[in-house]
């Protein structure tokens, strides 16, 4: 069964003051309560981060807002909209993004999109990746917007170059206002020349994939030609939850990694048999590598990875603190914090086709890791403080770029 969920029905159940609170805002009791009310992000330190005002705060659909720092205006889509990145929800445009959350906080049920191949944003007719909605363009041709977009996530002009054959900068034509984004193409190995889909990341901290998108067959694959062109002659393909995380996995382990018989993979933070199966097919004398995130969902695949390589059957079930794991007529009871693929391996005959480089312990992903930014630094009281530590590091990063000479790409 799909929901029909409009902006207009969700306007009526969620105002801007409810996600502001969430977000970490208090109510300026000083600045009065009546047509206006003030809401104040404070700092920790008795100072403050951001105020907006909000009219008509007992009519959740009539509110507005004004941000005082920015001067930025709207309504509680446009609210949400400015702070995407501060909410885990993911979808293929920021509208399917914006409706996620506030169906949240509406307590109204909306469709998993990105569990359908092909379903629009209502859910009632199903579409297909429409190439020529998106406009793409090569990278040299936007170099202060990719260079921002990566220098964000640290990623270095170095390692944009060696993969900017594999990236796009796209908008998406349905959305004139739309803001430009980097696009990493999708395709089925060995079909190079058809395009399904984007893998997509904006201002804001979007992320999403272009609207029908083939997430069930098709994937980012990256490398230099003389590695592409000749599949039999990739030894390694190297498995990412994301693009970001495989480019930065690369510059990471560079002095590691042979390039001439290597091919980079993302998966776009879902895991497909078809994903998996395809691209193995296709570097058919390759080892997988399991460079998946050090959560329990990146653990998770690199077991089921294991399995696909090796033609076998995986049941994974959580069972409270326990995965119950099901393989080659074994059943198998892991610690949720210590199951992975090798702990797999202790218990079931595997081919070694699959091999686990994770991030270093203390990291969630390999972005993470070239980011300079352990999980026990982002262990912070709330999500505005969260967020602060973020942009105080990136922006030390562009500090760091600034002394360099320009970006080349």
């Amino acid at each position: 069964m799909s929901y029909q969920i409009t902006f207009q029905e969700l306007k009526q159940k969620v105002g801007i003051d409810d996600v502001a609170y969430s977000l970490g805002y208090r109510l300026n009791r000083r600045a009065g309560v009546g047509r206006y009310i003030e809401l104040v992000l404070p700092d920790g330190n008795g100072g403050k981060l951001d105020t907006i005002v909000i009219s008509h705060p007992r009519e959740k659909e009539r509110q507005r807002y004004f941000q005082r720092n920015s001067g930025h205006r709207g309504d509680v889509v446009d609210f949400v909209g400015e702070h995407l990145g501060q909410f885990n929800k993911f979808g293929r445009n920021q509208w399917e993004v914006i409706t996620k959350v506030l169906a949240d906080f509406a307590s109204m049920p909306v469709m998993d999109y990105e569990s359908r191949r092909y379903s629009n944003p209502l859910g009632a007719v199903s579409q297909t990746f429409n190439p020529k909605r998106y406009v793409a363009e090569p990278t040299n041709r936007n170099v202060d917007f990719v260079k921002g977009m990566f220098a964000d996530r640290g990623i270095t002009e170095d390692t944009v170059s060696l993969f900017s054959n594999h990236i796009s900068v796209v908008r998406d034509e349905k959305y004139k206002g739309n803001m430009p984004m980097i696009g990493f193409p999708y395709r089925e190995p060995g079909f190079e020349k058809d395009l399904l889909g984007y893998e997509l990341r904006g201002d804001r901290g979007y992320k999403g994939k272009a609207a029908g998108t083939n997430s069930t067959t098709a994937m980012w694959v990256a490398g230099i030609p003389s590695a592409l062109n000749n599949p039999a002659m990739v030894q390694e393909v190297y498995f990412a939850e994301s693009a970001y995380d495989a480019m930065a996995f690369y510059q990471a382990n560079k002095a590691r990694i042979d390039l001439a018989h290597s091919a980079f993979v993302s998966l776009g933070g879902t895991f497909s048999n078809g994903q998996v199966n395809g691209v193995m097919r296709h570097f058919r004398m390759a080892d997988a590598v399991d460079c998946f995130d050090n959560d329990l969902a990146g653990r998770i695949y690199g077991m089921r990875m294991a399995a696909l390589v090796d033609g076998k059957d995986i049941s994974i079930i959580q069972k409270g603190n326990e995965l119950l794991v099901q393989m080659d007529k074994t059943e198998i009871r892991m610690p949720v914090e210590e199951a992975c693929l090798k702990e797999l391996s202790k218990n079931v005959a595997l081919s070694g086709r699959t091999v686990s480089w994770k991030p270093p312990a203390a990291y969630k992903d390999w972005n993470d890791v070239v980011m300079e930014m352990p999980a026990e630094a982002l262990k912070l009281k709330t999500k505005f403080q969260r967020d602060e530590h973020l942009a105080h590091i990136r922006e030390e990063m562009r500090e760091r770029k600034a002394r360099h000479r320009g970006f080349r790409m």
